[in-house]
């Protein structure tokens, strides 16, 4: 059967803002640039912050180190709380919608929601599903993919890149210390309208504080990676401890960007 396939979406907080806008979620918290990893300019970000987006390149390097995990995971087991609220990615190039799922859901006793909300509704009706159950209905939910198409020919880009199947990130100028998104790189960077057939090797994840502990979730991966204990004050600080070691197993690598999910 053929595999569902949608636009890549841009790492450009106000093209996601935008998004989550049509997707019914008032406007209490925006998605923000975080220019960087030290403490004056992580002080530029409006706290509290409740989720990160980090968007990173789909290397060999990061492959191993995927299997490496998954199968140490396994074998030695992690703690997971039933309240994280986690979904598979089956659709090519929606790790940016997914990513967003991910924020909003694990966060949605903060957020303010229309009565109408498409999100809302989406999220009531998967609650009890399992991630795979998840991943199904969003394939048929077309008033959420319509609105991701909409967001993702809203932002456009003056570089041209590659975007994986279901997984792939975006764009630093300086590595491991300080990443600047100065120029919009989408999930899938490229400066003309993207071709929906188009191959992709960056990806999309979110970082989340739930009851206390950071998770990463990424619809590639089977389940939920609990990073240790965090907290409202400390999350950001944690959250880009995660982003270092993304950046430190590709040293070679700039394609990266974190957007932050703060209180507006």
């Amino acid at each position: 059967m053929e595999s569902h396939r949608w636009l890549p979406l841009e790492a450009n907080p106000d093209v996601i803002n935008q998004f989550l806008k049509q997707l019914g979620i008032h406007p209490d918290w925006q998605f923000v640039d975080v220019y960087g990893m030290d403490p004056e300019l992580l002080s530029m970000v409006p706290r509290p912050v409740c989720a990160v987006l980090l968007l990173f390149p789909v290397t060999e390097k990061y492959e191993t180190f995927r299997t490496e995990e998954e199968e140490r995971i396994k074998a030695q087991g992690q703690n997971v709380r039933s309240s994280v609220y986690f979904m598979k990615q089956t659709i090519n190039n929606a790790c940016g919608t997914i990513g967003l799922i991910h924020a909003i859901a694990n966060n949605r006793d903060k957020m303010n929601f229309e009565s109408d909300s498409t999100l809302k509704k989406f999220l009531e009706d998967s609650l009890p599903m399992s991630p795979e159950e998840r991943a199904k209905y969003l394939e048929t939910y077309e008033a959420i993919r319509v609105t991701h198409e909409s967001s993702a020919h809203e932002g456009q880009t003056e570089v041209k890149h590659n975007h994986v199947g279901p997984a792939q990130a975006t764009n630093p100028s300086i590595r491991l210390h300080c990443w600047q998104p100065l120029i919009r790189l989408p999930v899938g960077l490229r400066s003309v309208a993207p071709s929906i057939d188009e191959k992709v090797d960056l990806h999309f994840i979110a970082l989340v504080n739930v009851g206390g502990h950071l998770y990463e979730l990424d619809g590639r991966k089977p389940f939920p990676i609990n990073h240790g204990q965090t907290s409202d004050d400390t999350f950001l600080e944690a959250a880009v401890e995660v982003c270092k070691k993304f950046m430190e197993r590709d040293p070679e690598e700039l394609r990266f960007n974190a957007i932050a999910l703060s209180a507006a």
